[in-house]
């Protein structure tokens, strides 16, 4: 039968997005201010940075119930990133309706956006951004990278005044892959690494994720030490668009466009996804790279 538009973009946005979810596990590791409020594209959102706040004594005369202000800090944060991806609506996709086809397409298109966004993200892991002194990076060796090579550098990170029960441990595939060989869920707990690509709480850490993107062994951090951002950013005019609507991740509240333009002249329809966010250094003395 053919293809209705519409359904077919429903479907291929269902399956965009539940496979997004697991892809962006890694972008939870920092300070998100993701949603579908609109601005316009190159302007900037204030992120709050995530940190604990200071624990004190109790105030009978001041009151500590009242706080005076508030204790979170932010990073400005511009929206000037823009990636897109899609394909040409064929005559044959319209003449026959295969909802395998736009599935397939979208498994394949969330894992190329999520890799895409992910890789510009953890770019800002430099020693530029965090550091090159010797607290500022830990040594690790892919072929010792086990149980224990984690646990002795949980005792770097801690020396370098980082908690681990607040860090994140992102790993590259090499060692994510070697420390998951040296584990089994009586150790991890469950099926967590198998699923979503995390071992939560191991050896005290927040979480042990794994992030293909980064080029390099990985890196600890807290939450504060990047700020991303994302918003809507609509066209002026949707008179040429078949479709000009948007796709939310519900984990993180990533927002994407989703767009069918037919050219008027010629008639040829296309289909398109794109993201507009940003992100900058948040918290620099919040991050610890390891280093081959």
């Amino acid at each position: 039968m053919p293809t209705n538009i519409d359904t077919a973009v429903e479907i291929y946005s269902n399956k965009f997005i539940l496979g997004l979810t697991r892809a962006l596990a890694p972008l939870r590791a920092f300070s998100l201010d993701l949603s579908d409020d609109i601005i316009q594209e190159g302007e900037s959102v204030n992120v709050p940075l995530v940190t604990a706040d200071t624990v004190g004594d109790w105030d009978e005369v001041n009151n500590n119930y009242g706080r005076t202000a508030a204790s979170s800090k932010g990073k400005s944060v511009k929206i000037d990133k823009r990636k897109i991806c899609g394909f040409a609506v064929t005559q044959s996709m319209m003449a026959n309706f295969r909802p395998n086809q736009w599935e397939g397409k979208a498994e394949l298109n969330q894992k190329e956006m999520a890799d895409t966004v992910l890789a510009d993200v953890t770019s800002l892991v430099t020693p530029a951004n965090y550091g090159d002194a010797a607290n500022k990076k830990v040594a690790v060796v892919l072929a010792e990278f086990k149980r224990y090579a984690v646990a002795n550098l949980r005792a770097q990170i801690v020396k370098a005044k980082l908690t681990p029960a607040k860090c994140v441990l992102a790993l590259n595939p090499d060692f994510f892959s070697a420390l998951l060989g040296d584990l089994d869920a009586n150790v991890y707990g469950g099926t967590e690494a198998v699923r979503s690509g995390a071992i939560p709480g191991l050896l005290g850490f927040r979480s042990i994720i794994e992030v293909p993107q980064y080029n390099g062994p990985g890196f600890c951090c807290h939450p504060d030490a990047i700020a991303v951002g994302s918003r809507k950013v609509p066209v002026a005019d949707t008179t040429p668009y078949k479709e000009f609507g948007s796709m939310v991740e519900p984990e993180t509240g990533l927002t994407m466009n989703r767009v069918v333009f037919t050219a008027g002249v010629i008639g040829k329809t296309s289909f398109s996804t794109e993201c507009w966010y940003g992100y900058d250094v948040g918290n620099g003395d919040a991050l610890i790279r390891l280093v081959g």
